[in-house]
């Protein structure tokens, strides 16, 4: 099939794949904007009164901390065995450190749901802004049209589930740098350019040029 680029007609595959660097920049630029709206999110939830029982808790373990310190006069070996000992701060410390967990996965469930569901699905090539920014679209290859709505909403969930929540889990922050790392080597491994996520969700990635569905 001949497309126009840049005012100049080409022969296109039906449904080609894109360069991988396109699929790159796209998931980067992705990336990016989750990262921004999350931190955005972050500070917001950690102000609001949503916040308060993570604060106590918090506060609480600092309290227990000065406190040993004090006790120890500053020895490091005492203070650290004391606070091992110390039911209370280690409870305190768990229940500051769940409940900034759960915070953070709610501002990330805002961050996500905004870039990777609700824009896909209120643009006509269900398109995060990368993809539309680089050109591509998840195409649905049993159908030969793009990606259906439900496709969308699956993908979506897997990757707030899967590569947000438990991947932040042991890696905290360090989540935004791996994620592209680790697409980036499935589509290094897996054929056409696919993601786990893709295969799991039925999507392919094409040039949005190249799309020539039946239905």
């Amino acid at each position: 099939m001949k497309v126009e680029v840049n005012g100049r007609q080409i022969e296109m595959e039906p449904n080609s794949k894109p360069y991988l660097l396109k699929r790159v920049i796209a998931d980067g630029f992705d990336t990016v904007l989750i990262f921004a709206l999350f931190m955005l999110f972050v500070a917001v939830v950690m102000k609001s009164s949503l916040a308060a029982t993570y604060h106590s808790h918090d506060e609480r373990t600092k309290a227990i901390l000065e406190e040993t310190v004090r006790t120890y006069d500053n020895d490091a070996k005492a203070v650290t065995e004391a606070l091992n000992r110390n039911n209370e701060y280690q409870n305190e410390r768990f229940a500051a450190a769940l409940h900034g967990y759960l915070l953070k996965a709610a501002a990330c469930l805002l961050a996500e749901l905004l870039i990777l569901l609700v824009i896909p699905l209120l643009n006509h090539f269900r398109a995060t802004p990368g993809k539309l920014m680089t050109g591509i679209i998840p195409f649905n290859e049993r159908r030969q049209s793009r990606a259906v709505w439900y496709q969308i909403v699956f993908r979506f969930l897997l990757i707030y589930l899967f590569d947000s929540l438990g991947l932040y889990l042991f890696t905290g922050i360090l989540t935004f740098i791996l994620v592209p790392a680790l697409r980036l080597m499935e589509m290094l491994l897996i054929r056409k350019n696919r993601t786990i996520c893709d295969l799991m969700t039925g999507i392919t990635i094409i040039e949005k040029l190249s799309y020539s569905g039946i239905n």
